[in-house]
């Protein structure tokens, strides 16, 4: 323990100096600049407080030491100067708690004190003080010791406001990757469209023309078959006609014609060229119907924003998909009364492509995706339920993200929920999704029926997440 002496000796007063010693020429100080004092001795307090301000410091004083743990907390000083022996708490105990509290311990701790034992300076220094002056200190010392303090505390201000820009700028330039990684997946959407328009029409114009002439002379084949069918009938009834007692030589070659016809069954021959004639022709319609689907699918032909049949739209989409979803679910639609939406279609069937896609390669065997739809006065409302893996509730907040994927390397961009996000809100519309590990999801998009689209261009705007 420190003899009443030391103690004695921490309440002397700072040399006295000529004020002309302590003006500003001498020492520089920082605007704004705010110093806790604390002292118990209100002598000691007034010295220090008065050298301080008179070099144009702001200074708050205080002789307790828990009204310094809440002033430092809540005034945030430049520095504290603390006296070492005082009662209930020392300048030891203070220190350690302004460092060991988050909100103050960036504050620069000087500790005055008497006390001149090697291993108190030590275990200060080591511990919590920022600098350990020896009194009685001369006011200059103090004051250049507190001047230094306070460039230091300067530096460190613009190094956080440097880096403060510094992060700004690094936010900035992200955003600014993300859009232009918006803008490029877009413009890589856009043009995946518009192939897919092309090629609509490309094999609308080199399809459907040879497509029909096949189905033509397909139907003239079957109206054909008729009049030769007709025709047998017609001799097996002049055959059956025929007198017994008739020529030998004759009986001979109807038998012969009879045989020939057994053999070579000409019954089936021809029942079975209907059936194929017939089976040509559905395989044509089937053509000419994918024709259609896709032109349907990509709209090649409506590029601007129109009434539209929301069920035409996922059921031509049902289609595309139809190879993604066949050997892993079955389909179950639940179409109710809707009216038609004001949108742009061939956006909304990539929505109902993307959200009925990932259904598919959500369930792993055999599942069900259910399809429904409803409407009320304004809105038209399309949820699409799988029975597949569900989502983690952590990325639940995630899914709508550019680029944010959980398939494996290779198997998904993680653009299509954003893309189909986008196009959405473009229609001023909402999409949610509910999700349950081991249960399944459910993608609810809720359009309005008289969407308030501001222009008629087809891009689709570029919406930023945090």
């Amino acid at each position: 323990m420190e003899n009443i002496d030391h103690q004695s000796s921490e309440n002397s007063n700072l040399p006295h100096q000529p004020a002309g010693e302590l003006s500003n020429n001498h020492f520089t100080q920082l605007p704004q600049s705010l110093i806790l004092v604390v002292d118990d001795s209100q002598i000691q307090l007034t010295s220090i407080t008065n050298h301080l301000k008179k070099a144009g410091y702001t200074v708050i004083e205080t002789t307790n030491p828990y009204t310094a743990l809440n002033l430092a907390r809540e005034q945030k000083p430049d520095l504290i100067l603390s006296d070492y022996f005082m009662p209930e708490m020392d300048g030891m105990a203070l220190g350690e708690a302004i460092k060991s509290n988050p909100e103050t311990s960036h504050i620069y701790f000087i500790l005055l004190t008497a006390n001149d034992r090697q291993s108190d300076r030590y275990h200060a220094l080591n511990s919590f003080a920022d600098d350990y002056l020896q009194k009685p200190i001369s006011p200059q010392e103090l004051l250049a010791r507190v001047n230094s303090v306070m460039r230091i505390t300067k530096l460190q201000k613009e190094l956080k406001d440097r880096n403060h820009q510094l992060e700004m700028a690094i936010k900035d330039l992200e955003r600014a990757n993300m859009e232009l990684k918006n803008t490029q997946a877009q413009l890589l959407q856009q043009e995946k469209m518009a192939s897919i328009g092309l090629l609509a029409a490309g094999v609308a114009h080199e399809i459907n023309n040879p497509i029909c002439y096949v189905d033509m002379n397909l139907g003239t084949m079957l109206e054909y078959l008729e009049p030769i069918e007709n025709a047998f009938r017609k001799v097996d009834q002049i055959i059956s006609a025929i007198p017994k007692d008739t020529e030998p030589s004759i009986i001979e070659k109807i038998q012969e014609y009879k045989d020939y016809y057994q053999q070579e069954d000409i019954s089936y021959i021809l029942e079975d060229m209907k059936n194929m004639i017939k089976e040509s022709r559905e395989g044509s319609e089937r053509v000419k119907e994918i024709v259609q689907t896709l032109r349907d699918f990509s709209h090649v032909d409506h590029s601007k924003r129109q009434y539209t049949n929301i069920h035409h739209g996922i059921d031509s989409t049902l289609k595309i998909a139809w190879n993604e979803i066949k050997y892993k679910a079955n389909v179950v639609k639940e179409y109710h009364d809707i009216p038609e939406v004001f949108c742009y279609p061939q956006q909304l069937n990539q929505v109902f492509l993307n959200v009925i896609v990932n259904a598919a390669h959500a369930i792993k065997d055999k599942g069900e995706i259910r399809i429904k739809t409803w409407a009320d006065d304004r809105y038209v409302y399309i949820a699409v339920s799988d029975t597949g893996c569900g989502i983690p509730k952590e990325n639940l907040s995630k899914i709508f993200e550019p680029f944010f994927t959980t398939k494996p390397v290779g198997k998904g961009t993680g653009l299509g929920l954003a893309m189909s996000y986008n196009i959405i809100k473009k229609h001023k519309g909402e999409i949610a999704v509910e999700s349950e590990v081991g249960k399944g999801t459910t993608f609810t998009i809720k359009l309005p029926i008289e969407s308030d689209l501001r222009n008629e261009q087809q891009n689709v705007e570029i919406v930023q997440y945090s």
